[in-house]
């Protein structure tokens, strides 16, 4: 059938975009921002959409409803459709080509920012998003982003990578605390900490390294980012681990000491983005040779 001859009835670009910002925020409740007026609209195009498409894009089962993976489907190719025509369109104006790099904070203000300082591509509106590693390789299946750095076992099979150096953790202690001399695992049990928050990989390899020595880390407070780590560690005068990558930022009067084995821990992350898309898009393929040494 010629797409020509389609019923358009129920379909359109501004109720597409709406279901994306659903799938994006989770919800129609989180889209409208509790605009009730706003629900109501948006619960109305859903409805228009799944009359045009015949099938359900809400499982209304659960609460609050949550995108079907129709919907997932449909936004993706919709996120791309406008990032295509915003290429377009940027190409045709001959300005800027925005690539979209998506980053946790650390990862931004540490390599990013200098790194496109370094290169200076000047055909470039460079976007830095804050995102956290699933985020980031979310983003990047549904190509809302076009270059990613998260951890290499989050990787998605199929994309182009590049890895960074790994990045080992430094012991910070501040200078007024009295000398152990050389410090062990056990000088932690009377040693209070700042720690980041969560499960994430290293607080799983101290508190495994600690349990095994049957030491009981004595954390006074967690943060749910390194800066606030920082932050914290300054203001309150107490040991914590930082990143070396974060080293231009580490506190001042407080003093890096070895801990046995603490080296065998590092971060390591990569740099992925879509082959298909730097085939696509040169301003893609040319920032992918500079990540590749070429």
């Amino acid at each position: 059938m010629p797409r020509t001859n389609l019923k358009l009835k129920g379909l359109s670009l501004d109720r597409l975009e709406t279901l994306s910002r659903i799938v994006s925020q989770g919800s129609i409740a989180q889209a409208s921002g509790g605009n009730p007026n706003k629900q109501s609209q948006f619960s109305r195009q859903v409805a228009e959409l799944e009359s045009w498409f015949g099938i359900g894009l809400l499982d209304r089962s659960s609460v609050p409803n949550k995108p079907t993976a129709a919907a997932l489907r449909i936004s993706r190719e919709v996120e791309l459709f406008m990032s295509n025509l915003d290429s377009v369109r940027e190409n045709a104006e001959g300005g800027r080509r925005k690539v979209v790099f998506g980053a946790g904070e650390r990862m931004i203000r540490s390599y990013l920012v200098q790194w496109a300082a370094k290169i200076r591509e000047e055909n470039i509106k460079w976007v830095f998003r804050n995102l956290t590693s699933s985020e980031v390789r979310g983003e990047l299946l549904a190509k809302r982003i076009d270059f990613g750095i998260l951890r290499k076992e989050s990787c998605p099979a199929g994309l182009l990578s590049v890895s960074m150096k790994p990045i080992p953790m430094c012991l910070l202690t501040p200078s007024q605390m009295k000398p152990k001399g050389k410090w062990k695992w056990a000088d932690l049990a009377d040693t209070p900490l700042v720690t980041l928050e969560g499960d994430g990989p290293f607080n799983r390899f101290i508190s495994e390294k600690a349990l095994g020595l049957s030491v009981e880390l004595d954390v006074m407070m967690e943060c749910s980012s390194w800066t606030q780590v920082i932050d914290a560690m300054e203001g309150f005068k107490v040991a914590g681990f930082l990143p070396k990558d974060l080293e231009k930022q580490f506190p001042a009067d407080f003093n890096r000491v070895a801990l046995p084995g603490l080296d065998a821990y590092s971060d390591e992350y990569v740099i992925a983005w879509s082959s298909a898309e730097a085939d696509k898009r040169p301003e893609i393929g040319q920032l992918a040779k500079y990540l590749r040494g070429k």
